[in-house]
Order: C-alpha cells, then structure tokens, then sequence
C-alpha cells in the first residue's frame, strides 16, 4: 500500500513536472491575444461606422465590446498599442 502511495506521488509530480512548461505554450502569449480581439474590434468598428455611422446603436455596441476586451487585457496584464486603438471613435463617448 506503502509502494503504491510513493508510486502515485512520483508519477503526479512527473506528470506535473511536464505538463507545467506546456502551458504556456497551450494557452498562448496574453500579448498576442489581446492584440488579435483589439484588431477584430478595431475592423468591426470601422467597418459598422462606413455602413451604419458614427453614432449608430451597432458601433456604440462595438466600442463597448472594445472597452471589454480592454479590460481583458488589462486582467491578464497584456498591453497594446494605444496610439493606434485609444483614440477617436474606438473611444466610449
């Protein structure tokens, strides 16, 4: 029971033990993460605003997914470029 035991914690901290540098790698760099959501929001605002304009009901929705996804990167501590996505219409009003 003894032998079983010690074999049990020994395979758990091997498997651990190999598993824990993949996840990095498994779950991706928070950086680029938040760089492909804000660039998806960026085009679908400017997309929305060419078809619906600048203060439709769609792109104040946009924005607003926007300042979520912000707030994303803000939890998982990844920046972006804010002279490209805080200004102007990407912007809560």
């Amino acid at each position: 029971m003894k032998k079983q035991i010690v074999r049990l914690a020994l395979g758990s901290a091997l498997a651990f033990a190999f598993t824990l540098p993949m996840g990095h790698v498994t779950f991706g760099d928070p950086s680029e993460d938040c760089h492909k959501r804000l660039e998806a929001d960026r085009a679908r605002i400017d997309r929305d605003v060419a078809k619906h304009g600048e203060k439709s009901s769609q792109v104040d929705r946009d924005v607003a997914r926007m300042d979520s996804d912000r707030q994303w990167c803000r939890d998982h501590h990844a920046d972006w470029d804010h002279d490209r996505l805080d200004v102007g219409i990407y912007l809560k009003h």
